[in-house]
């Protein structure tokens, strides 16, 4: 039977929110380390500690283990099987030979059958394999989602306190201000409700860092604990990097749709495996051997012989009940991988567009951010001319703070949303780390 034709599900040479389309190999995605970009080391050996150490990669690789060896045991089933003998017998097959030691080889072949049964395990074996490279790009994912989480919410904590004590300052500004007998329109039960606000924050903030890192030290295969770095969130600029102009049919690099195509190869051949019972098998033994040769329990000295070579055939009706079966299921099979090839294409293209709008979020908040910066300076410029007061400083600088809480927030919905378009396009899944087969060095960034 040959290999199934899947349906043309029409996918468009590139997508709606991306770019126009650039020639670039492809191929080479999956191979292409693009978090080192950011020229983190930490986060270089994070994932490569992760690649080396979690569990789920190593279980999936245990599976793949597993469904290599069915491989090899069906192709193994060419070989025939082998009994050696020693003993007494009458059996007048071997006409009376007493007593008697040999060997009997014995094989019973269904061309058909082994040949797709072969075809089946080899399918099983790449859609394993398959999902052993998923769970790679799942985990670098998690890998680098978690720690720009972490140092962007550690970036966040910094702003919120800094935001708290120019909160501090300007009530005690007020309180002293008013204990002079000098009026002020500004509420200060107003403002002290807010600086609890940010108090809660500040808990929530503390409670997510925690989490980061315990997620990063699970990833890695490590007891709950921290994770050490210098880094700063300022460090990294995401829009260095823009895989915008990438065509369609990078999409055939995903690990789910090459999953779904073998699964669905797979179904096809185990119709066929269904169909092969229908033929016959060939039986071939032969003894080679020697024995008494008159029924007696003396040494065996007289070569003794038998062979076999017949063909062995049976109808099993329930074959046919079999046959419609494997049918449904490779039909189901089908239609699971146009829905997985039209739900990558969707998703994918929405991971580009999130990207895209995410970005100019960020940089027009960015940009009104150090329009705001340097009116802050001409203000502080102004209160040291005596112009203007210094709870007008205060005012303008505590909104100056709450801006650059939504910058630093808009900036970690960026690397998200990067790290979303990377997953969606499967890019880096099999690269590898000259020390990928030894025990990674990462330990030196870690705090046990």
């Amino acid at each position: 039977m040959r290999e199934a034709n899947l349906p043309n599900v029409g996918a468009p040479t590139s997508f709606p929110s991306a770019n126009t389309p650039t020639f670039v190999n492809v191929e080479s995605l999956p191979y292409v380390a693009w978090w080192e970009q950011f020229k983190d080391p930490v986060l270089n050996q994070l994932i490569e500690s992760a690649i080396n150490n979690n569990l789920d990669l190593q279980a999936a690789v245990q599976n793949l283990n597993q469904a290599r060896g069915q491989l090899r045991q069906v192709e193994l089933g060419w070989i025939p099987n082998i009994d050696g003998y020693m003993g007494y017998s009458t059996n007048p097959a071997l006409g009376d030979i007493g007593s008697f030691y040999g060997a009997w080889p014995t094989y019973t072949l269904n061309i058909a059958n082994n040949i797709q049964n072969q075809r089946y395990a080899g399918y099983q074996k790449n859609e394993v394999e398959a999902m052993v490279q998923g769970v790679r790009l799942t985990l670098i994912g998690q890998v680098c989602a978690s720690y720009f989480t972490l140092i962007a919410q550690e970036k966040q904590l910094y702003l919120l306190r800094k935001l708290d004590q120019d909160i501090t300052d300007m009530v005690n500004l007020i309180t002293q201000q008013q204990k002079i007998g000098l009026d002020s329109n500004i509420n200060v039960a107003s403002i002290q409700s807010k600086q609890k606000q940010i108090h809660a924050q500040i808990a929530s903030v503390e409670h997510n860092i925690r989490i980061s890192n315990n997620a990063l030290r699970y990833l890695i295969d490590e007891n709950p604990g921290d994770i050490e770095h210098n880094n700063s969130f300022d460090y990294f600029n995401f829009n260095q990097i823009k895989p915008m102009d990438l065509p369609a049919n990078v999409l055939a690099n995903r690990p789910d749709i090459i999953m779904a195509y073998q699964a669905t190869q797979r179904a096809h051949a185990a119709v066929g495996v269904s169909y092969s019972t229908l033929f016959p098998s060939i039986q071939l033994d032969k003894f080679f051997g020697a024995g008494v040769g008159n029924g007696s329990t003396a040494l065996p000295t007289q070569y003794a012989t038998m062979v076999d070579s017949y063909l062995l055939w049976g109808l099993n009706p329930s074959v046919f009940g079999q046959i419609e079966a494997q049918k449904g299921t490779y039909y189901s099979q089908i239609y699971q991988y146009i829905q997985t090839v039209r739900k990558a294409l969707r998703d994918t293209d929405n991971s580009l567009s999130a990207n895209i709008k995410i970005s100019e979020q960020y940089k027009s908040l960015d940009e009104s951010l150090k329009i705001f910066t340097k009116k802050i300076d001409l203000q502080k410029g102004l209160y040291k001319s005596g112009l203007i007061s210094r709870l007008n400083v205060l005012e303008y600088t505590i909104d100056l703070d709450t801006l650059e809480i939504v910058v630093n927030q808009a900036k970690l919905e960026q690397a998200m949303s990067l790290v979303n378009v990377y997953q969606e396009l499967a890019g880096g899944y099999k690269f590898t780390y000259a020390s990928e087969s030894q025990q990674t060095q990462s330990q030196k960034y870690l705090t046990h």
